[in-house]
């Protein structure tokens, strides 16, 4: 009998350990149990709140069915805070506790199979957080619904399965290109990742300086270089550890492109103004003027992406130059090619023909191509 009651209540015990387990600080991706869509921030306007009509504007959150609407999206990667015995869902720079006015937490409720009931209390009301029914990838967070769209997997950020993967917009060679702007600091996790900042514009030019730390610093307009276009092979991890950003980027960026009514957080594209991370017409890396194609709504800067502002004075596009290059000022060197197949001279920076006798260390140009004497 003894040993009967012994094994209930260490089963019970069990039961309840396994219910309560709560979530730890850190990096999810969270995910509705029925739809499968996973929870992204769109915009951090606090729409309206009333608490007399136990109402809360949570048409922020936007959910979207699929790994690959999400593997590549800042948007997706909530970190998750505890405060007490509730919690912050803080991602794209703001989170729950924002964007409900600075009026409420979470509470995270386990239940089986290692979901959890998102739990909103506010004017003495509590209320669950479910995602839509209907069967499209697009969803949206409701206060009301369906009961079994009401639990929610957190998944942690991971480097297999749930992983972060850099998608570029730009191919120059063998090398892609794309820009970032995200709330979190990161190391690189795949090979052939460098990432950089704009600390150079002149008359037609942008040099890079690559950030060499192994953490990449948060909330910082960021390019970077990788070897591939596929996300799998561009892995990033965000990181808790911080990094000071370079004080000398010239770039900017944005979170978000909402245009929704009461959630409208955008920055207008302008022309005569912005420049965006392209190609010029000979195929250059350049920032150059952005397509409608490129533009959100064929207006706004895309959301987590970067832009150069055109320093006053200047127009036309950047080209990427190196940074010797651009300390030089050399640029595009025209050459007679007729000339140049019967004369070898080699000349100074400013246009002088010098002897290639002795010549001093420096830098000079022969065919059309530069010469570093050492």
């Amino acid at each position: 009998m003894k040993r009967t009651i012994l094994l209930t209540l260490v089963s019970i015990l069990t039961t309840i350990q396994a219910t309560a387990q709560s979530v730890a600080n850190g990096y999810y991706r969270v995910q509705n149990n029925a739809s499968s869509r996973y929870i992204t921030v769109k915009d951090n306007a606090v729409g309206q709140i009333d608490y007399s009509s136990t109402n809360v504007d949570l048409s922020n959150i936007v959910t979207w069915r699929g790994f690959d609407y999400v593997k590549s999206n800042p948007a997706s990667i909530i970190y998750v805070e505890q405060h007490g015995t509730k919690y912050d869902l803080k991602v794209q720079g703001t989170g729950i506790y924002e964007i409900t006015g600075g009026r409420t937490y979470l509470d995270l409720l386990p239940r089986d199979g290692g979901t959890y009931l998102l739990s909103v209390t506010y004017g003495g009301f509590t209320g669950r957080l479910y995602d839509s029914t209907e069967d499209e990838d697009e969803g949206y967070v409701k206060r009301t619904g369906n009961q079994a769209y009401m639990y929610w997997k957190f998944i942690p950020v991971d480097t297999d399965n749930n992983y972060l993967g850099l998608q570029p917009t730009v191919q120059v060679g063998d090398s892609y290109y794309g820009t970032l702007y995200a709330s979190y600091p990161f190391k690189v996790v795949s090979e052939g990742i460098s990432v950089y900042v704009v600390d150079g514009v002149k008359d037609g030019v942008f040099r890079l300086q690559e950030i060499t730390d192994a953490v990449k610093p948060a909330a910082t307009p960021l390019v970077f270089k990788c070897n591939s276009n596929n996300p799998a092979q561009n892995k990033i991890m965000p990181v808790t550890e911080t990094t000071t950003a370079p004080d000398n980027n010239q770039l900017n960026g944005t979170y978000f492109a909402s245009n929704i009514e009461d959630h409208e957080v955008y920055v207008r594209y302008n022309e005569n103004t912005m420049r965006v991370l392209g190609k010029n017409d000979a195929g250059e890396l350049a920032f150059v003027k952005a397509s409608t194609d490129y533009l959100t709504s064929k207006r706004y800067i895309p959301m987590n992406t970067c832009w150069l502002n055109v320093p006053t004075g200047l127009t036309g596009d950047f080209k990427y130059v190196s940074r010797e290059d651009y300390a030089t000022g050399i640029r595009d060197i025209k050459t007679d090619s007729k000339a140049n197949s019967t004369d070898d001279a080699i000349y100074t920076l400013t246009g002088t023909r010098t002897s290639d006798k002795n010549l001093r260390p420096g830098i000079y140009i022969q065919n059309g191509k530069k010469l570093v004497i050492k």
